[in-house]
């Protein structure tokens, strides 16, 4: 049977490039791997990243988002798919809006059941995550936890571990999970042994039992930002302006790609918290801005100009 990871985390956690280390280890150790990106948006970002980092090394299949029975056909075709190719191993990485439950009982469905061996989920969670986040979004991200065999501490070094058990197990008390953690495994980019990774991917998953919320298309908004134009010298300093303008709305996070003064490209990937502009070798002209209550104009106003991707 093929082995499935399901990897999840909020929007912004560090999913993706966890995975590029993931993917790694597991290629390494001779599986045959390949990656499911169901990235929040029609355009997937996610997946461009990913092709950049892994190249070669693994196949990437992309799902594009639409509402929830939609998606959850797409992602059936793809299982299917990709276990009649004779991939040993399938990463998934869903959305940072993502109804776990709804996987699990779709891995259950014919052929899937004869096909997949369900075999960890690993959720990652970032340090600095908005501790005053909305009660949907804290749902999100404690119903992802319940379930993981390993919850993974991003974007830290370790000394907030301890208040960031505190904050999921409230979570979990919080929604009538009577789960607690124990531990969590703090991840540093590029410093994560092949014995960790052994362990993280034999984690399995628990049954996470909680008070199930409905989830919604219209609990978050994705705007796109085509063919932006900005001051690239000053653009840290811009995203900034885009996260603290209050008519803006509630971004949880803003990405994309942009063009640099020499015609090279720029990946752009930005929370509230931390702004992070690094080269990259291909791109393509957009932003996707993401959040509750977003409000185009606002957000579009921060821009010299670009082309409206509503």
């Amino acid at each position: 049977m093929t082995k499935l990871d399901l990897i999840t985390g909020f929007l912004g956690s560090g999913k993706t490039t966890f995975i590029k280390e993931y993917a790694k280890y597991l290629v390494d150790r001779g599986e045959n791997v390949a990656i499911i990106v169901n990235d929040y948006g029609a355009i997937n970002v996610d997946r461009l990243l990913l092709d950049d980092a892994l190249g070669e090394c693994c196949h990437l299949e992309m799902v594009i988002g639409g509402d929830a029975d939609c998606t959850r056909r797409r992602m059936k075709t793809k299982l299917i798919s990709m276990a009649m190719y004779g991939y040993t191993y399938v990463i998934v990485e869903p959305s940072g809006v993502f109804d776990i439950d709804d996987f699990l009982d779709m891995l259950y469905e014919e052929p899937l059941e004869r096909w997949y061996d369900m075999n960890s989920i690993i959720s990652i969670v970032e340090a600095d995550i908005d501790r005053n986040m909305s009660d949907a979004s804290r749902y999100i991200l404690t119903s992802e936890v319940a379930r993981a065999g390993t919850v993974v501490l991003s974007k830290s070094d370790g000394s907030d571990k301890c208040q960031m058990l505190d904050y999921l197990n409230e979570g979990l008390e919080h929604f009538g999970c009577d789960r607690r953690l124990e531990d969590i495994y703090v991840w540093r980019r590029g410093e994560t042994s092949v014995e960790d990774f052994k362990h993280i991917s034999a984690s399995r998953y628990t049954s996470g039992d909680m008070v199930r919320l409905p989830l919604t298309k219209d609990m978050y908004n994705a705007l796109f930002y085509f063919h932006v134009r900005t001051d690239i010298s000053d653009l840290q300093s811009t995203i900034r302006d885009i996260f603290e303008d209050e008519a803006a709305g509630n971004i949880i996070r803003l990405k994309g790609f942009i063009r640099d003064d020499n015609g090279g490209w720029l990946e752009v990937n930005a929370t509230k918290w931390k702004v992070d502009i690094s080269p990259i070798s291909t791109g393509q002209e957009l932003f996707i801005v993401i959040g509750e209550g977003l409000d185009f104009e606002a957000i579009g106003k921060h821009w010299i100009s670009y082309k409206n991707g509503l």
